[in-house]
């Protein structure tokens, strides 16, 4: 039996000002074992970090980590499952390795800055 699952997504930018979004895809459809990669580009000046969330119905919203700069830090939680690329001053990508559908959820990324 094959069992597909659907991940959907959506973006949240944190602080004020006027920014560009580019997302891709909006949503995704996959087959369980196969990989997915969800983009996240922002325009917000001095935004260094670009931040993922998962939120399913039976778990709420959970922290999955985030990409500072090119550096990724994961959660525990996600470590064998994910993978950050990319840069967080401008665009990032989450790409979830051998899926299941316990990874069928809403999907968030959210753009930030370093306080010193």
């Amino acid at each position: 039996m094959v069992t597909a699952l659907i991940i959907t997504i959506l973006l949240y930018f944190t602080g004020s000002g006027v920014c560009s979004v580019i997302q891709n895809p909006p949503d995704l459809i996959k087959y369980e074992d196969e990989f997915a990669e969800i983009k996240c580009a922002h325009t917000v000046n001095n935004y260094d970090r670009i931040l993922w969330y998962k939120h399913s119905q039976d778990t709420g919203f959970t922290f999955m980590g985030y990409l500072l700069n090119a550096y990724p830090n994961l959660e525990a939680d996600f470590k064998s499952k994910v993978k950050f690329n990319g840069d967080g001053r401008n665009n990032g990508s989450l790409t979830l390795n051998n899926v299941s559908v316990s990874d069928s959820a809403v999907y968030f990324c959210a753009a930030y800055y370093t306080v010193l």
